[in-house]
């Protein structure tokens, strides 16, 4: 069985490339959408090709948590806030060799969010514009000539804080309205520098069949960014790790016409002490884990790829941060029922 079939569990293979790295209520947005899920896809990118891929990603939320327990009726006003981000990624990448390439990401996104406000009445803000570009070298541990049927690979990268951080927005105060940034949630960017890591590999067991798994964690040194939660608050945003992790098991349905189906089990979060760069005792961090079943579908033939996946969620964990364990505030947030992943990718 050939590399090029192999592709099937390689889910994550673009998962470094971030369509933003704020939050979606409490949810880490990181843009990880599949690229090559099987057909005539390529686990392993040819030496010297250009991979040049357009992708989207839906984010929709209407449901507000508190720990792991449904409370829309404990939101502000009594109603759960309404989030709706689209993004769009740019992402080009090229290999040197069987064994290396580099890819750069360019995301767009436009995000919403509405809720009662402290005069009572629902309002809306929006924020759109380009997210924080990143560029990234992957590798495979082990030569792809002599493992095609499985393979370890390994990726590190920069994120610059391209995306703004502080697109303007109005906050309602009892009294009337303020000019304030949008809420962190929708803001394409998060105002931070951040080092990318990645690990992924797949194994071929059968002829049609083969197993995943991918890790990513975004290390961010910046502690917080100089925007507070709210004109009267002096908490500043913190500017978080993010964190996903994939596994699960991937089938050439029809492999003749390219078709391939996947299905398995993600993992997206916001851990409650970063890595590096503190600011985890005095910053309002929405720290989470929430956990899908990521059922994917591909269509591969000649040059061209297209992926669809849609993962459900089917647990929520809005965690405590330590300021929440201090009994600063109160972990609660919004979350999304289901997620929308597509792309289309050529290679040149």
């Amino acid at each position: 069985m050939s590399a090029q079939r192999v592709a099937a569990m390689l889910i994550g293979v673009m998962s470094m490339a971030p369509g933003s790295v704020a939050g979606q209520g409490c949810e880490p947005i990181r843009f990880t959408v599949p690229v090559n899920l099987g057909g005539e896809g390529e686990a392993y990118q040819p030496a010297n090709q250009w991979r040049v891929t357009l992708a989207y990603r839906k984010l929709y939320s209407n449901q507000w948590f508190i720990g792991t327990d449904r409370a829309d009726d404990l939101a502000p006003g009594g109603i759960a806030p309404v989030f709706s981000i689209h993004t769009v990624l740019a992402d080009v990448a090229y290999s040197f060799n069987d064994r290396f390439r580099a890819r750069i990401s360019v995301p767009w996104s436009r995000g919403s969010f509405r809720r009662i406000w402290a005069d009572g009445v629902s309002h809306e803000q929006t924020a759109s514009g380009i997210g924080d570009i990143s560029v990234q070298g992957e590798a495979w541990i082990l030569d792809p000539l002599t493992h095609q049927r499985g393979n370890i690979g390994v990726g590190l990268g920069i994120k610059a804080p391209t995306g703004s951080h502080t697109k303007p927005g109005q906050f309602y105060l009892a009294s009337g309205p303020v000019d304030f940034p949008a809420d962190q949630t929708i803001q394409p960017g998060d105002g931070g520098w951040a080092i990318m890591t990645q690990l992924q590999g797949f194994q071929r067991v059968s002829s049609r069949a083969s197993l995943y798994g991918f890790g990513s964690y975004m290390i961010s040194p910046k502690a917080y960014s100089d925007v507070t939660s709210n004109p009267t608050s002096t908490m500043l945003w913190s500017v978080p790790d993010v964190y996903s992790l994939r596994a699960g098991a991937a089938f050439d349905v029809l492999p003749d016409q390219g078709l391939s189906i996947s299905l398995g089990a993600r993992i997206d979060g916001i851990p409650t002490r970063d890595l590096i760069g503190g600011g985890d005792d005095d910053t309002i961090k929405r720290t989470s884990r929430i956990t899908f079943v990521d059922p994917g579908l591909s269509y591969a033939q000649g040059k061209n790829s297209f992926t669809l996946s849609v993962p459900l969620r089917v647990k929520v964990n809005r965690t405590m941060s330590i300021p929440e364990q201090n009994g600063v505030g109160l972990n609660a947030g919004g979350f999304a029922k289901y997620l929308v992943f597509a792309s289309y990718s050529r290679r040149l």
